[in-house]
């Protein structure tokens, strides 16, 4: 386990553009709009040969004012609690607020390590701003420019040298075992109610307002044995309506990065967990969702939410609607849920093992041939050119997912419909539930 290093302060201090300047890539959403980020985010970074993680959080509210306040503070009291060591951001251009001072006593009352760090430090003349910091507390400022990168070599040397050890754990699985889940859908389908659900405790934040969840924040739980990192999104609107909102440009702009964010976690991820609205049925942002994670290699798994609010509940029906509308996902297993009253949703753990293991299925070439030779005896491939193409044999080449080589004396004569033939044979022997199968034809002279 990789200690951890969490960036706190008051809003818009700049800790997300600190953020993405220390793991060097833009991961955390930054605008100047207070209240950007909301979720507690994590990325990777090294300095010195120490590797840790750093921790993007929401700004320190000292005085929630409605729901969603609290919800950031208790985020941010998490990543603290976690935390081996905080960094103390403050902004050199407004100087110490009454808000830095109440920041300065959470932060204090934590009983944990922290350095502080003056941002905006743009230039030379700036430098000296940061003594009014010392106020705060602390042997040192340091002063740092988040958006250049002026003096945040300073800021890495000062996180190496009080970090701890990277910290180890006896019962940590190899990295291939651990299940990673992205949660994908339309806004205000209920995402971040079947994470609540499925952790057991409010980690990502609930409101009844679409677009709540900007940030794709990861959560690492071991269910029925098995290490799975959630991936909670932000909802992925149409093309046309990302960016337009009625909160302003600003805001629209950080809709932009949150369908970037949701994109990349399904990237991320080895299971995506498609959310469809139960009564809205399917939508084309819904087919874009599933395409996307198809087209990716991604396993799949059909969730209908908010089943409770179905007027006319035949799941049988609505399973047959989906594979006509969704037909480029024929094997994605598909469960009917309710993620406001738990309804089901303690089946969909297993249901992500099962997928997850077909998934990394790999087949003993002896078996694989054994299986497959009635079936390319039944059914040869069809004559192209006047040419009969044949097929030798099959392997199995890798798993995650699962693709197979057929030898062939003519591959390039090999039509598609036949590859269809071939995959459905595959699925009928061994499965595949909800993960895709990947087939390729080689040259092998006969």
């Amino acid at each position: 386990m990789l200690p951890k290093v969490a960036i706190i302060g008051r809003a818009n201090v700049g800790k997300s553009t600190l953020f993405n300047r220390l793991i060097g890539k833009r991961e955390a959403i930054t605008a100047d709009l207070s209240g950007t980020t909301r979720d507690r985010l994590y990325g990777e970074s090294s300095w010195n040969g120490k590797k840790f993680l750093i921790v993007d959080t929401a700004g320190l509210e000292t005085s929630p004012k409605d729901d969603i306040d609290i919800s950031i503070r208790e985020q941010v009291s998490v990543a603290m609690e976690e935390a081996d060591l905080l960094v103390f951001l403050v902004d050199a251009k407004t100087g110490v607020t009454e808000k830095d001072l109440a920041a300065r006593k959470i932060i204090f009352s934590s009983n944990k390590p922290y350095i502080i760090s003056c941002n905006k430090c743009d230039n030379a003349d700036d430098l000296s701003l940061s003594n009014e910091f010392y106020q705060l507390g602390g042997d040192e400022i340091i002063p740092v420019s988040a958006i250049s990168g002026r003096g945040t070599g300073d800021l890495l040397d000062a996180i190496a040298k009080n970090i701890p050890k990277t910290k180890t754990k006896a019962s940590d699985s190899k990295a291939s075992d651990e299940i990673i889940v992205a949660i994908a859908g339309r806004p205000n389908v209920g995402k971040s109610s079947l994470l609540n659900y499925l952790v057991g405790e409010s980690r990502a934040l609930v409101s009844a307002k679409s677009g709540t969840t900007r940030d794709s924040a990861s959560f690492s739980i071991t269910l029925n044995g098995n290490k799975m990192t959630f991936l909670d999104t932000a909802g992925i609107r149409k093309r046309g309506k990302v960016g337009k909102s009625q909160e302003g440009s600003k805001s629209g702009q950080i809709e932009k990065y949150s369908v970037l964010r949701s994109l990349q976690a399904i990237d991320r991820s080895t299971v995506v967990l498609i959310l469809i609205d139960g009564p809205e049925k399917v939508t084309a942002q819904d087919l874009h969702i599933a395409g996307y994670a198809a087209d990716n290699g991604k396993s799949v798994i059909l969730i209908v939410n908010k089943w409770d609010l179905v007027e006319e509940k035949n799941m049988q029906d609505y399973t047959l609607y989906l594979k006509k509308k969704i037909n480029f996902l024929p094997y994605a297993p598909v469960i009917f849920v309710s993620a406001k009253d738990g309804k089901n949703i303690n089946k969909i753990p297993r249901l992500i093992e099962n997928v997850h293991k077909m998934r990394f299925l790999r087949i003993n070439t002896s078996e694989l041939n054994a299986k497959l030779h009635e079936d390319l005896a039944k059914k040869t491939p069809p004559k192209q050119k006047n040419i009969f193409p044949t097929i030798k044999y099959v392997t199995q080449i890798s798993v995650n997912p699962p693709s197979f080589i057929f030898f062939s004396n003519h591959p390039e004569l090999i039509h598609f419909s036949y590859k269809r033939y071939l995959e459905n044979r595959l699925r009928e022997h061994w499965l595949f539930d909800g993960t895709p199968v990947s087939i390729s034809f080689r040259k092998k002279n006969v």
